[in-house]
């Protein structure tokens, strides 16, 4: 069974909410060597405003996949055309994850979700020429005494290359980013003053949308871009911290108890375990947003299944998989997924069942599926041992599916299978590593 556009989906957008912050962003810089917590808020958490009491967990399931094949449109437009540390906490959502931070001075609160695939962030901005129904007060620029038009001239500007960018009447730079699904943003280039936690953060570029239309629900106020591109807010923080960060996602929420708890994010000075499974970063001068490393196969039991290409079997090509936080499954090869997916139906050898929610295949009675084989993903150096809620996705209370998609596209590793490990990123020597860690505990 393939899942062509969910192979795709990328998104942890950052939906946006606002509320009015009546006092100016008072906090002075912090030096670096400090540290900044920030409380991210599962979308189904009973602490969300999104949160549906009378939404079954099947539901919440289902409609977190189905935003997986909407968000799966947007990344495939995309795949084709010091000292400090800064510390946030994620909430997963099958790749949405929700963020609290303030902008201007005097601040409005931001609540976000962030968008991996993106790098420009925009939020919808005051005067509205053209904008969807948006519930709450927008973003004033001009009762900010800190926000400040880019001019079009500048290397800021020059050197945006993930959204189009042109250049207005008045010299200032403007944006146009537009999605397959037809939605779009149009406004200013901006820089503004952020505030994570206690740790305020001046001149972050972001774009300020006077014209946007699309599918854009009204609590929905924009975009945090937190790729790996040169304007994403993830990379613009690396000027006030060292160029690392990591994550540790939580279960997907099954209960009250993990609806109130919440996964870390931390940017800085992050430590880097020796022992952990750790594999080189492959940079892709044309697709810097994401994060790549090199995949070589997976064994299930003792039957190992190697990738291959056209060109060389026993060597895949580098760079062929993204690790991503904000994709739902882990998409293979046509052709790998149905030996995999073989592989483990056979080690099983129990009766199949099918998705009440017909989304996802190869699936059991959850109780029945006692011994598990052992299940190991091989990268270029590292081989990262998966648990049983790593490779099956829990679709209802006694049923359980694959949690892996096939495509003929970008590969990824998906944010079920990096569920219960410490994911660290160092961007000063190109690593990523795999540490298996009980992240409800952190």
């Amino acid at each position: 069974m393939a899942f062509p556009s969910l192979a795709l989906a990328i998104t942890l957008v950052i939906v946006i909410l606002y509320t009015a912050g009546c006092s100016p962003a008072t906090a002075t810089r912090v030096d670096s060597g400090g540290t900044i917590t920030i409380d991210l808020i599962h979308r189904d958490s009973i602490k969300s405003p999104f949160y549906d009491g009378k939404m079954t967990f099947a539901q919440r399931l289902a409609h977190a996949f189905q935003r997986s094949f909407t968000n799966a449109k947007r990344y495939k437009a995309h795949h084709n055309s010091n000292g400090s540390t800064i510390q946030t906490q994620i909430i997963p959502d099958h790749g949405e994850f929700v963020v609290n931070l303030t902008f201007g001075n005097p601040s409005h609160r931001v609540m976000a979700i962030a968008d991996t695939g993106s790098d420009l962030s925009w939020i919808q901005c005051k005067p509205c020429h053209k904008c969807y129904e948006h519930k709450g007060k927008l973003f004033d620029p001009k009762k900010s005494s800190t926000y400040k038009t880019v001019d079009c001239k500048s290397t800021t500007c020059t050197t945006i290359d993930t959204v189009e960018t042109t250049c207005s009447s008045t010299k200032t730079c403007e944006f146009y980013e537009s999605y397959a699904d037809g939605s779009y943003s149009n406004g200013s280039v901006a820089t503004e003053t952020i505030v994570l936690g206690d740790r305020i953060l001046p001149n972050i570029v972001f774009g300020c949308g006077f014209s946007n239309g699309g599918v854009f629900r009204p609590t929905w106020g924009g975009v945090i871009g937190i790729g790996g591109g040169d304007v994403s807010l993830v990379s613009q923080l690396f000027s006030f911290v060292r160029p690392r960060f990591s994550y540790c996602l939580i279960p997907f929420p099954l209960t009250n108890d993990l609806l109130n708890k919440s996964s870390k994010m931390t940017f800085g000075d992050i430590e880097v375990d020796p022992n952990a499974a750790s594999t080189p970063l492959v940079k892709n001068p044309d697709l810097k947003t994401f994060y790549f490393v090199t995949f070589k196969g997976i064994t299930v039991g003792d039957k190992r299944i190697n990738i291959h290409d056209s060109s060389n079997s026993s060597n895949p090509s580098k760079g062929n998989m993204i690790v991503d936080s904000g994709t739902t499954l882990t998409m293979l090869p046509n052709y790998m997924y149905k030996n995999v997916k073989m592989a483990i139906k056979d080690a099983l050898n129990l009766r199949t069942m099918k998705d009440p929610q017909k989304q996802l295949d190869l699936c059991y009675r959850a109780t029945k599926v006692k011994d598990f084989p052992k299940i190991i993903a091989h990268f270029e150096g590292a081989d990262v041992e998966l648990s049983r809620d790593n490779v099956f996705a829990t679709v209802s209370k006694h049923i359980i599916c694959l949690a892996m998609g096939s495509t003929s596209d970008l590969l990824v590793f998906g944010n079920l299978a990096q569920m219960n490990f410490m994911v660290g990123f160092d961007l000063e020597n190109k690593r990523v590593s795999f540490k298996p860690t009980n992240c409800e505990k952190l």
